[in-house]
């Protein structure tokens, strides 16, 4: 593509901008490693690294054109006098207020604005995004639409499921991957909208049609700051909608009367609250299945689902006011839903005949508290519940007591283990996790393999194995190191054994 038309409707300071030759740009990159010949390099600002410290790098290894914030670079011909006259007078350095949002709208431009191409649907929240994303999903696929979906379970196509390390991945891959959608004739995408994701613009110039919002409760206040900058960001997401696009809200959250106040889009609501288009009339549950009857525009409909437990009926609910969103059948909704045997890492049994074990992805307080009170709901009177779990480093710290607190109110036996701590040390963040604590029913393991073994040891006829944190992921993160660790095949491996 022609660096112009890659640079149409973006601003940037032509006076602190030179170069500007009519480059033919072969690819887009913010990570200077993979700069090749006649790509554009954009330097962004990462939470360890800043890409104006690497563009030297990045025009070495054959960029042509560089994106670079105003503030922070000066003309090329003072960065590396190892260039020749030659290639510095090739160089195009194009200087705008805002790189991250710059490589938004050139990703939007590189790919030929893909969302506009297909079906975009979008979910926001703190918890039940990825349970809600792959039911909807699930839905469009089953009905003959056909879907792909990109999130914490990673980019999915068909059967294929590419890891992408992020819920909502960088504007550069997000738009990439829509695109391959668009040319593969796919007609939707389902995408888990992260609040970092908002806040960093990666989907600035997504083109929604659908925006669902599950729930709010306190999570990444150490990137947000507090609760209001919190929702500010999740808001954004039904900014993005079309004029004729449509909302999904569950009415049930504190912040959902607000959402439906600031957007003037087509709205379902959906919740307990009796108020709402979508709401349960009974339920009943076991551990791996449920049966409850919903109001859907005061119309009862009876509901078979494999997966379980209150926070499944709302991520339930949330899937079939989408589907009645795309002109979808509620009968056939509903037998869709039924199809469906479980979610990955979401409450899944992996356990055996003689033992119950669970993984699942929770890692929040209110992650916690649905998980629990599920398994209160269900247990047997004889059954001891066993939980192992860790908080992740370089996150909320203020979350970590409170998730002890939780698990040991619930739990006949709790281990407390590793869990991706990052850069920060493990044993500080086990001293704020043991804050939480107030008798002695808990046990320090800190490495996570070991923890599981001793956990599966100590499990009997009657219990319950909850293995929470890290749901299906493949690796754990140790300073910047990222490890093979996978709780599946740990557990399966133990259980075998014993």
């Amino acid at each position: 593509m022609k660096l112009d038309k890659l640079l149409n409707g973006i601003e940037y300071d032509a006076s602190k901008s030179s170069y500007l030759h009519e480059h033919d740009i072969s690819n887009i990159v913010y990570d200077s490693r993979k700069a090749s010949d006649n790509s554009l390099f954009i330097a962004i600002e990462g939470e360890n690294y800043d890409g104006h410290n690497f563009i030297c790098e990045a025009i070495t290894l054959g960029a042509i054109a560089v994106v670079a914030n105003k503030n922070k670079i000066q003309d090329i011909n003072s960065m590396n006098s190892n260039f020749s006259s030659n290639h510095k007078d090739s160089i195009s350095i194009i200087q705008v207020n805002d790189t991250r949002k710059t490589m938004s709208a050139l990703a939007n431009n590189f790919f030929e604005n893909p969302s506009s191409k297909i079906n975009t649907i979008g979910i926001t929240g703190t918890n039940g995004k990825t349970t809600t994303a792959y039911i909807i999903n699930k839905i469009l696929n089953d009905n003959d639409l056909s879907s792909g979906s990109i999130g914490t379970l990673g980019f999915i196509l068909n059967s294929d499921i590419i890891n992408t390390g992020y819920t909502t991945p960088e504007s550069i891959e997000l738009h990439n991957f829509l695109n391959q959608l668009y040319k593969a004739k796919i007609d939707n995408v389902v995408m888990e909208i992260s609040s970092h994701s908002l806040a960093l613009n990666r989907v600035d110039n997504i083109t929604m049609d659908t925006g669902v919002y599950t729930n709010l409760s306190p999570e990444h206040l150490d990137f947000h700051g507090n609760m209001e900058s919190y929702f500010t960001e999740k808001l954004k997401l039904f900014n993005l909608l079309k004029e004729d696009g449509n909302a999904v809200i569950n009415l049930d959250d504190t912040y959902a009367n607000r959402i439906i106040e600031n957007i003037k889009s087509n709205i379902i609501t959906y919740g307990f609250n009796n108020n709402a288009d979508i709401y349960p009339v009974e339920y009943n549950m076991t551990y791996d299945k449920m049966s409850f009857t919903l109001s859907i525009f005061n119309e009862l409909y009876d509901v078979e689902s494999s997966i379980t437990g209150k926070f499944n009926i709302y991520n339930i609910m949330a899937s079939i006011g989408c589907g009645i969103n795309n002109n979808i059948e509620i009968s056939n909704i509903i037998n869709s839903i039924k199809k469906i045997k479980t979610i990955p890492g979401r409450m899944e049994f992996v356990g055996n005949k003689d033992k119950k074990v669970f993984i699942d992805y929770a890692h929040t307080p209110d992650a916690f508290k649905n998980i629990f009170n599920l398994i209160d709901k269900i247990k047997d009177p004889n059954d001891e519940v066993i939980t192992l779990f860790g908080c992740g480093g370089d996150r909320d710290k203020s979350k970590r007591a409170e998730m002890a607190k939780i698990s040991e109110e619930y739990s006949n036996k709790v281990v407390v283990t590793s869990d991706n701590p990052r850069s920060e040390s493990l044993d500080s963040i086990i001293n704020d996790i043991n804050a939480g604590f107030c008798s002695n029913k808990h046990l320090i393991i800190k490495k996570r393999e070991e923890a599981i073994k001793h956990a599966i040891k100590e499990m009997n006829k009657n219990s319950i194995l909850l293995v929470l944190g890290k749901g299906r992921e493949d690796y754990e993160v140790i300073g910047k190191i990222k490890y093979k660790h996978n709780d599946i095949q740990i557990i399966k491996r133990e259980l075998d054994a014993n």
